[in-house]
């Protein structure tokens, strides 16, 4: 299997646009030895030529200038992204889209909890509609192995993990399982795994048999202490609900 992570920074980037804490103002005066980085989304593939996009983030034109394997050689137009899941629609994961339309059609598999938030509070699906086609909707259920049009040897399952829906769903505060995911991923040829959770917001009972059997974890926890923000000065908001 072949992985490539594009951005593993959360909201806004790392350093942030407007942060000025001892991360990002470090980052910018050289004080810290550290690396820019753009918003959490990776790739993967089974045969290194044709990738799945997982979660399309707002950096995606600047990620697909800096990643050789995106680029399709041979085409006026294109790239070498066949499909994308996404595994939640918050804004960090999905704004890409928006920039992506030059090369719809796209096909996009998401639970029907998240299309149902990208069609209504925030309505990529109906936006990206005028674009030669737009988003081609493909459902996925959780727990469920699927797999997508490209990269047949790979195999995907969606984990339901704790963590919130965006603000513009009326689900905010109560979301449903289908609300955020993490993807495992098999190459059925070779066996080799993968867990992929973005945004996790607290291990259960569900998602830990998973990390466990896992040869490769790629976990986004956005914060190390439940106190972080008030700690550095830059929100007041405690990382659990």
């Amino acid at each position: 299997m072949f992985i490539k992570v594009l951005g593993s920074a959360a909201g806004g980037g790392f350093p942030q646009w407007n942060c000025n804490c001892a991360n990002c103002s470090g980052l910018r005066n050289g004080t810290l030895q550290a690396q820019a980085r753009t918003q959490s989304s990776i790739i993967v593939s089974d045969n290194g030529e044709d990738w799945v996009l997982c979660n399309a983030s707002p950096d995606i034109s600047q990620q697909i200038a800096h990643t050789p394997e995106l680029i399709k050689k041979g085409v006026l137009r294109g790239t070498a992204i066949g499909s994308i899941i996404l595994t939640d629609s918050q804004i960090d994961h999905t704004t890409g889209l928006l920039s992506l339309r030059e090369g719809c059609p796209h096909q996009v598999w998401c639970t029907p909890e998240v299309h149902a938030d990208l069609t209504s509070g925030f309505p990529i699906f109906t936006m990206l509609q005028h674009w030669n086609g737009g988003l081609q909707h493909h459902a996925l259920t959780p727990l469920e192995p699927f797999r997508v049009d490209v990269c047949g040897d790979l195999q995907f399952t969606a984990i339901p993990i704790l963590s919130n829906a965006p603000p513009y769903s009326p689900y905010r505060d109560r979301p449903l399982p289908g609300h955020n995911v993490a993807l495992f991923i098999e190459n059925t040829a070779n066996r080799q795994t993968l867990l992929y959770a973005p945004g996790l917001g607290e291990p259960d009972a569900v998602i830990m048999p998973w990390l466990q059997k896992a040869d490769c974890l790629l976990i986004d926890g956005t914060v190390w202490q439940d106190d972080e923000l008030l700690a550095t000065g830059v929100g007041k908001n405690p990382a659990k609900p």
